[in-house]
């Protein structure tokens, strides 16, 4: 191997081992989602004050950013506009339906379910938008409902004062709505708006969303009651949301989409260990079986659908 070579190899291997961080940070660091929004719900903010601070704050901390690097965010035009509404709604009723899972269930859990959407796109583009059938997706996706059985029938589930079943059904609302929300993004060709602006209006349209709910239906938006309320709401907001979605643009353009959303694994696997140490919150054997089994399909229709798409 020449000297050239040699160099090359090293930066490929370095530029590998920095993807894989980032893309271990951006899902650790999204897994502490139901953490802080489990105390800031304690502090008596409601789901659409917390997700109005989340939103909001993060939305204008990368308008921020994008004023910076000079990029504009104004739609270029009317078919732009459109797609943007509708998928920041969509983003919207993922995380207003998954905040009302971790208050009614285990939030490891209603993380696990969550995680499932890659399985339910599978899911959807066979059956609704006729792609191939594969005996290995159709396999995966049986263990993963066989997984959520598994959790729905264990005492893992079980929170104080929750409505399991309404817990249960949001969140697997919330995995059907982010399905959605990357079909749609593929079908409408929206992954092709500039990623800053559409991430930024996405962000911002979700935190309008809230702040008119909250001010129309709850009298008002509640104000942070104290200093440990405002790291929790920063937490969420940049740790939780803006950290995770950027490490996470960077773990895909050094390793790809595949590795990434393997790695992905980590944010419910942070949530379920957050979930027992700080929230005290159960976990009993079945519902182990159940998140493996759930890990274990989402691993095998990622790799299955990349390989196909390559082929």
């Amino acid at each position: 191997m020449t000297p050239h070579q040699q160099i090359y190899e090293k930066k490929k291997k370095r530029i590998r081992i920095n993807g894989i961080f980032y893309a271990v940070l951006s899902s650790a660091s999204f897994g502490f989602s139901p953490l802080f929004s489990l105390f800031l719900i304690a502090a008596g903010l409601t789901n659409s004050d917390i997700l109005s601070y989340r939103w909001g704050i993060a939305g204008l901390v990368l308008m921020v950013y994008a004023f910076c690097k000079k990029k504009t965010l104004l739609p270029s035009s009317f078919d732009e506009t459109w797609k943007i509404i509708l998928l920041s709604a969509l983003r919207a009723l993922t995380s207003v339906t998954l905040l009302i899972g971790y208050a009614n269930i285990s939030s490891g859990i209603a993380s696990t379910i969550n995680f499932m959407y890659p399985v339910i796109v599978a899911l959807c583009m066979m059956f609704i938008f006729g792609e191939h059938k594969s005996l290995v997706d159709i396999g995966a996706i049986a263990v993963s409902i066989f997984g959520v059985y598994l959790l729905a029938s264990g005492d893992s589930l079980v929170v104080e004062g929750g409505n399991t079943t309404l817990g249960l059904t949001c969140s697997i609302i919330s995995a059907f709505s982010f399905a959605a929300y990357y079909i749609l993004m593929k079908r409408l060709r929206a992954d092709k708006i500039e990623v800053v602006k559409f991430t930024t209006w996405v962000m911002l349209l979700s935190a309008l969303y809230f702040i008119v709910y909250a001010v129309a239906f709850e009298g008002r938006l509640t104000m942070i009651p104290d200093g440990k309320s405002c790291l929790m709401v920063l937490g969420l907001a940049l740790w939780s949301t803006m950290i995770s979605n950027f490490t996470g643009v960077k773990a895909v353009r050094r390793i790809g989409p595949t590795l990434t959303s393997i790695l992905g694994a980590l944010q419910p696997v942070t949530a379920v260990v957050l979930g027992v140490v700080f929230l005290h919150e159960n976990l009993f054997p079945r519902s182990i079986i159940g998140i493996l089994l759930i890990l274990v399909a989402v691993t095998v229709v990622v790799m299955h659908q990349n390989k196909r798409h390559r082929s």
